[in-house]
């Protein structure tokens, strides 16, 4: 790497796709395994093909660029962006650009962003709460749900039987699920985004009544919980996949 000004890495996606693949996963740890990170800036440029509608093709370039710096915030990423689509249908256009070099060969341009390295920090997990009591909020780490629906994937089980072991631990608490969204409206951020599952403009409020269904099934008493969404409202400000978020909030001990 020290013998070039820059070195471009492409990840190529199928139609309609942003999540990462095995084969992308190859490029990225082999950047990740870089010695001496602090050395480089790296560019991550999201596109797609010229198949369907532009706003469309936007907004899966930059979930495309989103899910690949998520994985490189070890280094300084310099205005991670989707740049929506490249005329033609040829699928080389379905593809994140990475372009990392030496920060002494960096070139800066107006209005370029920069987002410094952040070291991977345990986040607080349900089990940190040894004495819950009135106040405290966790985000449910390992909750996920399939893009744009309410449905909670079949990777969370671990997750939701952490969480259950948690509550029958502590049968005396009481509740709150709260939701939230990202990539929401930063001009009115009360504004839900749909759940294409049902139509509905709910989607942060219907994955915490998701939670609530599931957590009902399994036990746990409808008199110590309930559930709402928050929208857009409290962006964490750490990237849309921290913003994506379901969170437990202890309302009352008895």
């Amino acid at each position: 790497m020290a013998q070039e000004t820059e070195k471009k890495f492409s990840l190529f996606y199928e139609n309609d796709k942003f999540e990462l693949t095995t084969e992308h996963f190859v490029v990225i740890d082999s950047l990740k395994s870089l010695e001496n990170k602090s050395l480089y800036d790296i560019h991550i440029k999201g596109y797609t093909n010229s198949v369907g509608e532009e706003g469309y093709n936007l907004e899966l370039s930059r979930k495309r660029a989103e899910n690949v710096k998520k994985e490189l915030r070890e280094f300084t990423i310099i205005s991670s962006k989707g740049l929506g689509q490249l005329e033609g249908e040829t699928a080389n256009n379905r593809r994140v650009d990475i372009l990392i070099h030496l920060k002494d060969d960096h070139v800066s341009e107006e209005g370029e962003i920069v987002e410094q390295p952040q070291l991977e920090v345990a986040e607080p997990s349900i089990a940190n709460l040894v004495t819950p009591k009135r106040g405290d909020k966790v985000t449910l780490q390992g909750i996920m749900f399939y893009p744009d629906r309410d449905v909670i994937m079949d990777e969370s089980i671990p997750a939701l039987q952490e969480l259950i072991v948690f509550l029958n631990k502590h049968p005396y608490i009481k509740f709150k699920l709260i939701g939230h969204i990202c990539c929401g409206d930063t001009e009115r951020r009360y504004l839900d985004l749909k759940n294409v599952r049902t139509g509905k403009d709910n989607l942060s409020e219907a994955r915490a009544q998701s939670l609530y269904n599931y957590l009902a099934k399994n036990g746990i008493d409808k008199r110590r919980m309930r559930y709402l969404g928050m929208a857009y409202r409290y962006p964490t400000g750490k990237g849309d996949e921290f913003d994506r978020r379901v969170e437990i909030e202890i309302t009352s001990v008895e």
